[in-house]
């Protein structure tokens, strides 16, 4: 365990290289998913995922995953079909400026599980959770094949800050079945007094 920690210690401060801007949608920082007014999961009802060699049934993957560091092969949140969204409560108010979509790193196993990427996808802000629709903040084209991790910058029509992000993903590359989603990240400026919400 302590081997394991060590590697995923590292394997974050990597990633932090890589984008070094803070990350407002991490659960371990208090970020969170509303699972009420997120898409349900993709259910694995064909016997394919396997744990101690026996095939587990009805086999689901939490929406938790987009907010966590972690993004080896098959550590996604899979949603039925091309078009789904996810709801996330941020770790502290923020002026969101930019998102980060990353899909699995590894050539081999990318070229597999391109299809099930996000293609299209569109990010609202919302400052409380009962929000409907929200602040449009941008639609983008995630190109999975080319790099498996994307930055976009969002566009600033918001007059403060926010409390909830929704990530609406409206097509995948292809695969009739799922969309798998790795890890989802949200940067922006926070509150200068301590987290409480502005307008």
């Amino acid at each position: 365990q302590a081997v394991q920690d060590i590697i995923n210690q590292v394997l974050e401060k990597l990633e932090e290289n890589q984008v070094p801007m803070r990350d407002y949608a991490l659960k371990s920082s208090g970020a969170a998913v509303i699972h009420s007014r997120t898409s349900p999961s993709f259910r694995n009802t064909k016997g394919k995922v396997f744990l101690y060699s026996l095939p587990v049934l009805d086999y689901v993957r939490s929406p938790d995953l987009l907010l966590e560091p972690e993004n080896h092969p098959g550590n996604c949140w899979p949603f039925p079909g091309s078009q789904g969204h996810v709801f996330i409560k941020l770790s502290v108010p923020i002026i969101p400026r930019a998102v980060t979509m990353d899909h699995v790193s590894g050539a081999t196993f990318r070229r597999e599980s391109i299809s099930r990427a996000p293609k299209d996808f569109a990010v609202y802000g919302m400052k409380e959770e009962h929000e409907e629709q929200g602040t449009f903040l941008g639609q983008f084209t995630f190109l999975a094949a080319l790099n498996p991790t994307q930055t976009f910058q969002l566009k600033e029509e918001l007059s403060g800050f926010v409390n909830y992000l929704r990530l609406q993903v409206l097509s995948n590359w292809g695969h009739p079945d799922c969309t798998c989603l790795y890890r989802f990240r949200v940067h922006g400026d926070p509150a200068k007094d301590g987290g409480k919400c502005l307008s």
